[in-house]
Parts: structure tokens; C-alpha cells; sequence
């Protein structure tokens, strides 16, 4: 079950990632985050008082460790739209999306231990995620192509390490406090936090002019809000190696969400990434 949680978090965090770069173009990057956490804080919110996790919010350690690990994500998150922001989403992509790897190297130093194959399918998975979204750069003027490229490189390398550390570090809250409550607590803190960041950087949140825009802010909200919850889930079922495993297909999705609605076109060596992906995906459920 551990391991179905995690491919219904890859799903969720792929289409939430595909649907916030569409919303990025329309409102900028810093906007769609905002929007995302306070629709995200509203669901969990009504998900507390049905499930009864609103119990766990209560404790005073559960908050305390909840609070630091999902603030090192939502700065993952921001150097990861960053990245993208001012490099290469071809670089910037599969540097970020080894952040599993981080999180299974933690997992294994803290004395986590899994099977012959799923050591396999994990290596596979990695490999594979980053063949995956790993594009060849467009041909054309280099005059500030490498700026970019070192730019976008350094925020996608950070946003690795803390996603890779936040994802890990998660499982102490969930033990303790459950996995609504810890995203909960999240998305509170990140909505108090980003119109913070917003102001003091003299900025205006700019809000959707139309309700398409909406739509989509809403769908962006509700998913990744879902997505993390379902790999919390996933981690009281089984170990944080094989979760995250098998919630790091999300990058694949986003990619297939692309080709499906976007039109866009992948390259041999994409396509072998997919495909090694769902092999070693598969090897890890098993």
C-alpha cells in the first residue's frame, strides 16, 4: 500500500506541477505558489474536521517538527520555480528531480533497509527520471545561455538537496501528529510566510483576471495539497525509500501531461526514460 500511495502522490504532484507552469504564465510564479497554499490550507482545513487529525495540531512537538521540515519543502519549492524562473527548464528539471535519490540516501543512513531488487528498481527509477526530462538545449545565439545555464543549474541543485531532506524528515511528523495535520500545518505557515516575502520584496500578488484562471489556481491548490498528503499516507505503510520511490514518477507525468496536451515532442533518449522508469517502478512494488 505504501507503494500505491506513492504512485497516487506522483500523479498528483505531476498534474499540480504541469497545471502551476500554465498558471506561472498567466500570474507569475510567486502568485500561483500563494494561491496554491491558501486554497491548499482551506481543503485541509475541512479534511482536519472529517478525518479528526485536528487532535494532532495540538501537539507542541508535532508542530515544532512538522513546522521546520515542510518550511526546508516550501524552500525547495521556491529555488526549484526559481530555477526555472532564470534557467533552462532542460537543466533545471532532472538536476531537481534527483531530490529522490537525496531522500533514499537518507533513508539508508538512518538505517532503513530494502531487498536486492528494490535497490535495483530504485537505481532504475532515478536513471530513468532524469533520461526522462533531461532535453537536448535549442540550437541558437549563446550570448547569455551559459549565465542561464550556471543560474538555473545552482537553484535546481538547492531545490534538490532541501526537497530531498524535507521528504525525508516528513515521516517524523506523520508518526506523530498524522499526514493531514502535517501538510495543514504547512500550508498555515506558508500562507503567512509568502505575503510576507511578497511584501517585503515590494511585490503584488497578481490575481487570475478570469475564471479559466481560477479553474486553474483551484486545481493546483487541491492537487498538490493531495499529492503530499498521499505520500505522508505512504510512509505509515511502509518505508520512506520505496515511497518516495515511487512518487518520484511525478516528474514523468508532468512530461507525459506535456506530450498529451502541450504537443510536445520527446527524443529517443526521453522515451528510454519513461520506459526505465516504470521498469524499475515496477521492480520496487513487486
Amino acid at each position: 500500500m505504501g507503494a500505491v500511495w506513492g504512485l497516487m502522490a506522483a500523479f498528483a504532484f505531476g498534474t499540480a506541477d504541469y497545471a502551476a507552469a500554465r498558471s506561472s504564465r498567466k500570474i507569475g510564479v510567486y502568485s500561483t505558489l500563494l494561491c496554491m497554499q491558501i486554497v491548499g490550507f482551506v481543503l485541509l482545513s475541512v479534511m482536519l474536521l472529517v478525518t479528526g487529525e485536528w487532535r494532532g495540531i495540538f501537539s507542541v512537538r508535532g508542530i515544532a517538527i512538522a513546522s521546520l521540515w515542510m518550511f526546508v519543502d516550501l524552500l525547495g519549492i521556491v529555488a526549484l520555480y526559481r530555477g526555472l524562473h532564470v534557467g533552462k527548464a532542460s537543466v533545471v528539471a532532472p538536476i531537481a528531480s534527483s531530490f529522490t535519490v537525496v531522500t533514499v540516501i537518507l533513508a539508508l543512513l538512518s538505517g532503513e533497509t530494502v531487498d536486492g531488487t528494490a535497490l535495483l528498481g530504485i537505481g532504475l527509477t532515478a536513471v530513468g527520471v532524469i533520461c526522462a526530462t533531461m532535453a537536448r538545449p535549442a540550437a541558437g545565439s549563446r550570448s547569455d545561455a551559459s549565465s542561464r545555464l550556471a543560474a538555473g543549474a545552482l537553484w535546481a541543485i538547492l531545490a534538490s538537496l532541501l526537497l530531498g531532506a524535507a521528504f525525508f524528515g516528513l515521516r517524523t511528523p506523520v508518526e506523530d501528529i498524522g499526514g493531514w495535520a502535517t501538510v495543514w500545518i504547512g500550508r498555515l505557515q506558508a500562507s503567512i510566510l509568502l505575503p510576507a516575502w511578497l511584501w517585503l520584496g515590494k511585490r503584488r500578488p497578481e490575481w487570475p483576471k478570469e475564471r479559466r484562471g481560477w479553474l486553474l489556481v483551484l486545481a493546483v491548490g487541491v492537487l498538490d495539497a493531495l499529492a503530499l498528503t498521499s505520500y505522508n499516507i505512504g510512509l505509515t505503510h511502509e518505508r520512506t525509500a520505496i515511497v518516495i520511490t515511487a512518487a518520484s514518477l511525478f516528474a514523468v507525468v508532468t512530461l507525459l501531461w506535456g506530450v498529451c496536451l502541450g504537443k510536445e515532442r520527446l527524443m529517443r533518449s526521453q522515451w528510454f526514460g519513461v520506459l526505465l522508469t516504470f521498469a524499475g517502478i515496477g521492480m520496487v512494488t513487486l
